[in-house]
Formats: structure tokens, C-alpha cells, sequence
């Protein structure tokens, strides 16, 4: 599925992977390549399929860049190892992971095209992709800042959502599983454990699947699953990534999954003290050891990421699905395979059980206390009043050559004019995963207010951004990597206006992020006016 390297090892830095032709690193670094997979190159399978380079090997399988030699286009090939492949189990296992991915119509999830049945080999065909793994950015940098956190979070919501309309629960949601393409998108994979309602599990009795560091305390007690284990599981990736640790610790892989039944993690920001409050918050929402107390479905998590209440509305209501543990492959370093089942004694499982309802209220009750879910309030968009604007100007942190985008054309965002405007340079690429992450024009107001609506007048392309409210008087400081923004526009088309919900500062932010659909085969956006709404601050 990969065809990338590593992304850029200083904090804080665009998610940047290597430059075409750049050698395939999926696998782990220095992984030998037996003489029996050496011996798979150049193979067709089902007369379609050639297996050209091996791009990543685990525990239940190996991944393959191969050709479809009907469609002359290069695919990954997910090829079951051979000692595997005679046992029915883990064949039905491999196969229910084509069946769960094919079933989810979303640009989120990893595409399957094929399954392919040879002999004694089995393959799923899937979509090769020009992207490394959220794992290997995290293994480079330690840790990342709020915003990129956040848009990896917001990218795999939409994925998971789709997931659980569908009617699966992923169940193995870790940074291995989290693919981040070079053009912008954010894929998840793997749905090799993936569980159905009402399917017939496959598994053995007592075994528990899924990667220690991020099951949900659900998964250890062998209970029906619903899509909030995976929401939880997100939580536990989003924590690593924004504080570079885990939110439990332990000497093994049982100790640490067993911590999250007895122990409540430590608040963000006591780990890394420029976390965002807002984020802190929805993270410890999303890692409750009740589900109940969690968000019920991926899109109120979203919401809630976006900025939104972080209240939790209760149980969901749509489906549930089984327990359905699988016996499964290990390989924690490899968004390629499953990791093999491990199991849990059965007396530290009743030991365990016997604690939980005591360490359940306890910390549901210090939880409640330590993040209190008090929504955010709004003044009637009625009251509003139009803030005074002292100047415009262009934000290009990452641009090269002549210094800033356009920037003679900025003040005509403001000139109250829609025939007038401002646009971005033209790009050969619609995302911004190469050199630079965006660009962005800025309002100054006069004085310091509390911005409540931004009202963008855009050409009708379908581009995608951010909107901060940041407190300084001009670009020239800022860093986004250690801010979070008040709203997040996808798909633009025209005009809209965003909630800002009063955020304080003298500076607005528009910081475009997706360029628009392609005109004369370039991509660019055009901003025709830019306004604000709000109150004076006080103070």
C-alpha cells in the first residue's frame, strides 16, 4: 500500500515525505528479505497480479508492489504467508478483511480492488499508495503539535464514521494503521479484525486481538463491542501523538493494556504543558474507561474536536456489535499485518473484573471534576457588530523564492467589493504535503475582540481550510504548529459563514490547506471578501 519514506524529523514540521524515487520503507529499517520471498518476485497470481518489490512484511503477512497486468496499473498486493494459508481460520480471517474494507465507501479507507485465491496463496489487491504511517512520523519526531494532531484526527473520524454506519467496528486502531499520502489525504488500514453485527467470530475462546497500548478496557473483558471502542482507541493514538507517550504505562503488553482498567490517565497538559485546554479535554472525553462516559459516535467526537461542546449526549443508538476476538498476528512496528493474539490469564482477568466497577466510578467521579463539560456560549448572531479591519495581509511561512503570495492583492478582500479579491499563486497540486502545508490571508482588526462569525466570500471550487483567531498584530511571529484553530471549513464552495464561538484575539487567520478542483489543469483559490463579526474584549 506504501510507497513512501520517512516524513521530516524536527517538531513542529509540515508532514513532508521524501521526493519521488526515494526507496520504499514500509517495512522496518533493515528488514532481510528471505531467499522464499526473493523468490516471489516477478510472480502473476490468478494470471492478473506481478509481484514486483516487497514493500512490508508481518506476522500474518507480507505487502507487495505489484502490476495489474489487465489494467497496466500498479497496485499493492496483501499476500497471506504460506504457513497461514493452509489454515482455514486464518484464510476466512484474511478474506473478511477484503469483504469489511470493500463494504466501506469512503475516501478514508484504504480501496480494495481484488481478491485473489492461487494455489496454495492467497492475495488481496488494494490501492497503492504514496504515503508513510502516522508510526513512522511519530517514531521521527517524538511528538506532534496540536494542529497537525487534530487534522489526523479529523481525517481518521471521517474514516471511522463510515466504518460504523456500515456496521464494523475496526478494532485495531493504532498509529501503524494510519496511512498520511503525500497529496494530503489520511487513509486507514487493516481491517483484518474488523467485526460485523451478527457475524459468526473467528477466533478462539479466550484469546483478546487488537494492539496492547490501544484497546479499549472493553476489549479485556471479552464484551459487545461498539464503535466507541474505536473511538477510544483514536484517543489513545491522538494522546501519543500531541504529548510523544503513551496515556498508561507498563513493563509488558498486558500490564499496560490492564493499567487502563484501574488507573485513569494523567491530563495532557501535565505531560506537555502547550497542549490546547479545548484539546486536553475532548482527549481525556475520548479515553473514559466507561463507554458511556465517552463520545457516542465518531461524529460527535469530531464535533467536539472541531471545537465544539465536548458534553457526552450518552449511549449511541445504532448498532452493536459482537465480542468476536480473533487470533491474530503480531507485528507492532508494520501497518502491513494484524498483531498475533496474545492471551490473558483467565484468573487476572476475574481479579481484574472484580476491581473494575469500584476503579470505574472512581474515576468517572475525579474525571468529572478535573474536566468539567460546561458548553461554550455565543452572543445571537443579531447582536453582532462588524469589526473595524486596520490592515490585510498574505501568511507564507513555507513559500520560496519571491517573499509572500500575492500579497499586493490582499487589501482587496476587504474593500467591501466581491468583483475584487485576492487569489493564491497557482500549484500543481491541490494539497499542500510537499514543500509547504498552506497559505493564508489575515485580517488586523483595530483593537482586540471577541470573534464570533467570519463570513468568506470564495470561489466556487471546493477548497478546505482553517480559521484561527490568534492573539498578535501581525504574521510575522506566528507559528501554527503550536496553535489550535477556532473552525475548519471543508469543500468550500462560495460563500459560508463559520462559528468562531467568540475567540479572542486581534488577528484572523484564513489558512488554506486544500486548494481548490483544477482549472486549465492548476490548482488555486480566490478569497473575494473576508469579514468578522463579534464583540469588543474586555480588558
Amino acid at each position: 500500500m506504501v510507497d513512501e519514506t520517512r516524513a521530516g524529523t524536527h517538531p513542529g514540521a509540515p508532514i513532508t515525505p521524501a521526493p519521488p524515487g526515494a526507496p520504499i520503507t514500509s517495512a522496518p529499517p533493515g528488514a532481510p528479505i528471505t531467499s522464499t520471498s526473493a523468490g516471489l518476485s516477478g510472480l502473476v497470481l490468478c494470471g492478473r497480479y506481478r509481484l514486483d518489490r516487497l514493500i512490508g512484511s508481518g506476522g500474518m503477512a507480507q505487502v507487495w508492489e505489484g502490476t495489474d497486468t489487465v489494467l497496466a496499473r500498479r497496485v499493492a498486493v496483501k499476500l497471506l504467508h504460506p504457513h497461514l494459508a493452509t489454515d482455514p481460520l486464518f484464510v476466512e480471517r484474511f478474506r473478511q478483511e477484503a469483504k469489511a474494507a470493500a463494504s466501506i465507501n469512503d475516501p478514508g479507507v484504504v480501496g480494495v480492488f481484488d481478491t485473489c485465491s492461487d494455489g496454495e496463496r492467497e492475495a488481496i489487491v488494494m490501492e497503492l499508495l504514496d504515503a508513510t504511517t502516522l508510526r513512522d512520523l511519530l517514531d521521527e519526531r517524538g511528538a506532534l503539535d496540536a494542529a497537525t494532531t487534530e487534522r489526523v484526527g479529523l481525517r481518521v473520524l471521517d474514516a471511522l464514521e463510515a466504518a460504523h454506519r456500515a456496521g464494523l467496528v475496526h478494532r485495531d486502531i493504532k498509529p501503524s494503521n494510519i496511512l498520511l499520502c503525500r497529496d494530503g489525504r489520511v487513509k486507514l488500514a487493516d481491517f483484518g479484525i474488523a467485526v460485523a453485527d451478527g457475524q459468526t467470530q473467528l477466533t478462539q475462546e479466550g484469546s483478546l486481538v487488537g494492539t496492547a497500548t490501544y484497546l479499549a478496557p472493553e476489549q479485556l473483558q471479552q464484551v459487545d463491542l461498539d464503535g466507541r471502542a474505536d473511538l477510544y482507541s483514536l484517543g489513545v493514538v491522538l494522546y501519543e501523538c500531541v504529548t510523544g507517550r503513551s496515556p498508561f504505562d507498563g513493563d509488558t503488553a498486558a500490564a499496560v493494556a490492564l493499567a487502563r482498567l484501574h488507573t485513569a490517565p494523567l491530563d495532557p497538559r501535565q505531560v506537555r504543558a502547550d497542549v490546547p485546554h479545548h484539546l486536553a479535554e475532548v482527549l481525556m472525553v475520548a479515553l473514559a474507561m466507561d463507554p458511556n462516559d465517552r463520545f457516542s459516535t465518531a461524529a460527535d467526537f469530531r464535533a467536539a474536536l472541531l471545537g465544539g461542546s465536548v458534553h457526552v449526549p450518552g449511549p449511541p443508538t445504532g448498532f452493536e456489535a459482537g465480542p468476536g476476538p480473533d487470533h491474530h498476528g503480531e507485528d507492532p512496528e508494520s501497518f502491513t499485518a494484524s498483531e498475533r493474539g496474545w492471551l490473558l490469564p483467565a484468573l487476572m482477568i476475574v481479579l481484574v473484573g472484580a476491581a473494575l466497577t469500584v476503579a470505574g466510578l472512581l474515576v468517572r467521579e475525579s474525571r468529572q471534576e478535573e474536566v468539567p463539560a460546561e458548553p461554550a456560549t455565543t452572543t445571537p448572531a443579531q447582536e453582532l457588530e462588524p469589526l473595524a479591519i486596520a490592515r490585510v495581509g498574505t501568511f507564507d511561512p513555507q513559500g520560496s523564492g519571491t517573499r509572500g503570495e500575492n500579497d499586493g492583492d490582499a487589501p482587496a478582500v476587504a474593500d467591501g467589493d466581491p468583483a475584487t479579491g485576492w487569489q493564491t499563486e497557482l500549484y500543481d497540486e491541490r494539497g499542500f504535503f510537499g514543500a509547504k502545508t498552506g497559505v493564508g490571508v489575515a485580517l488586523v482588526l483595530e483593537s482586540r475582540s471577541l470573534v464570533d462569525r467570519v463570513r468568506i466570500q470564495s470561489s466556487d471550487d471546493g477548497w478546505s481550510g482553517s480559521v484561527y483567531v490568534i492573539d498578535a498584530e501581525s504574521t510575522d511571529a506566528i507559528d501554527l504548529g503550536r496553535l489550535t484553530p477556532s473552525a475548519e471549513v471543508q469543500g468550500v464552495r462560495g460563500t459560508i459563514e463559520v462559528d468562531t464561538r467568540g475567540a479572542p484575539g486581534r488577528l484572523v487567520l484564513l489558512w488554506i490547506t486544500e486548494l481548490g478542483e483544477a482549472q486549465d489543469g492548476r490548482h488555486s483559490v480566490r478569497i473575494d471578501e473576508l469579514s468578522a463579526r463579534g464583540r469588543p474584549a474586555q480588558g
